[in-house]
């Protein structure tokens, strides 16, 4: 959900940017307004793209600035992000059978509640997204607080994280996925958009299709690669079988630790506040469309290799894993937990067992990470095989700091077993 920068024209037309301006009315405000300050007088009203090439693929992003007038006659410039699914959209199929709008309706409205509500109860008073003001169904769109007016912004994803903004990350992990597992336990299941895998029967043909497709890409470029060859072999030899192996690791295993999971934990979906000397003093995370239940290494394996610094992503991995572990002990006990707490060691175990997670985080999210800003990226160009898909393809997969960090990445990864499934 970045929220840094104007989007260029080409990339509004090629993403039905200006079709989705028409859509945001004044109307849409008042009750808002009156909710936040009492009656108002809108003065002004602005809507602007909020995201740059590149920096989001699912969605179309605004932001709305309005000039009022309460009712004192006092003025003020109030902001706000729109997230939106985009009019026409040719992946309406896929995102449908995520049922990625409605998953992050509820996480908004019902579960991140429950998980600050449930540490309130605890004495701690900890947030862990920003407040969505409404929800909009026709079409389909968030009315969102901008964190940007509270100095909330990312950090530069082409560098990643440092240790220390990595901590802060993993820290609040641990409090949402003990909030989650502790609200599950007293609560009960959450919907079955939430508690089903990422991928179920009904979405399965659809999703088998596209893993052929994308590895299918992957290969094809890595191919023209000096290096590597042997784990592309490696993973051009389970290709016929990757929809499977992915379903396998996605489905939560019943005597498996698990909880609600974030589902997309990369830097564009991570925001700080920073003190004078540059130090993260606070983070919330936004983008919960694909959020579900299933293991935490899904969200520990996506977040390092995505989003940290190449010079900490195996050298501190054990490390990471132990603060992480270290912090959702602690979050467990404080929310009083009744069951025993995840071990460290059958942590590393589940980390091991679903390590090919780290190989598709790898090929999947990090080379979008690591790509400089581009006037092609889109779903669409991720997804295809035309001209200009390939084009956009070669930039992320022939990208040296990809080709860097997979040369570093892999062979952590395969001492570990992962590339054996």
């Amino acid at each position: 959900m970045a929220a840094n920068g104007d989007a260029s024209d080409e990339n509004k037309k090629s993403n039905g940017v200006d079709a989705g301006i028409q859509l945001i009315t004044q109307e849409l405000f008042h009750d808002i307004l009156e909710k936040q300050f009492g009656k108002c007088t809108i003065k002004k009203f602005t809507v602007t793209p909020s995201s740059s090439a590149g920096e989001n693929y699912a969605c179309l992003m605004y932001r709305v600035t309005i000039e009022a007038e309460k009712e004192d006659g006092t003025e003020d410039s109030i902001r706000y992000i729109i997230k939106m699914m985009p009019p026409n959209d040719p992946h309406a199929q896929m995102k449908k059978s995520l049922a990625i709008f409605p998953k992050e309706v509820e996480m908004y409205e019902t579960i991140v509640p429950k998980f600050k509500e449930i540490f309130q109860e605890n004495g701690v008073n900890t947030a862990f997204a920003p407040k969505c003001w409404k929800v909009v169904n026709d079409p389909e769109m968030l009315i969102m607080e901008d964190l940007g007016a509270r100095n909330f912004t990312n950090i530069n994803r082409l560098n990643g994280m440092d240790l220390e903004h990595a901590k802060m990350v993993l820290s609040k992990l641990a409090q949402f996925h003990a909030a989650s597992v502790c609200v599950l336990e007293k609560n009960g299941p959450f919907s079955k958009h939430i508690m089903s895998s990422l991928i179920t029967e009904e979405s399965f043909e659809l999703f088998k299709a596209m893993q052929v497709m994308f590895w299918g890409n992957i290969v094809k470029n890595m191919r023209l690669w000096k290096t590597c060859q042997e784990y592309v072999d490696r993973i051009e030899g389970m290709m016929d079988r990757m929809a499977d192996i992915h379903k396998d690791m996605y489905d939560p295993k019943p005597d498996e630790f698990n909880v609600i999971l974030h589902g997309d934990l990369w830097a564009n979906n991570i925001m700080f506040q920073h003190d004078e000397k540059g130090h993260p003093k606070d983070i919330l995370f936004v983008d919960l469309q694909i959020s579900r239940y299933g293991s935490p290494v899904y969200d520990l394996l996506y977040f390092i290799f995505s989003s940290t610094e190449y010079s900490i992503k195996v050298k501190e991995f054990d490390y990471m894993i132990k603060h992480y572990h270290t912090e959702l002990v602690k979050n467990l006990k404080l929310l009083k937990y009744p069951k025993e707490p995840l071990t460290l060691i059958d942590l590393h175990i589940a980390i091991v067992k679903k390590g090919f997670m780290g190989v598709a985080a790898s090929c999947g999210v990090m080379p979008i990470a690591l790509l400089d800003p581009n006037e092609d990226a889109s779903m669409e160009n991720l997804m295809t095989n035309d001209e200009s898909g390939n084009k956009f393809q070669q930039a992320m997969y022939l990208n040296p700091r990809f080709i860097k960090s997979c040369e570093l990445i892999f062979p952590f990864l395969e001492n570990r077993g992962a590339f054996d499934v």
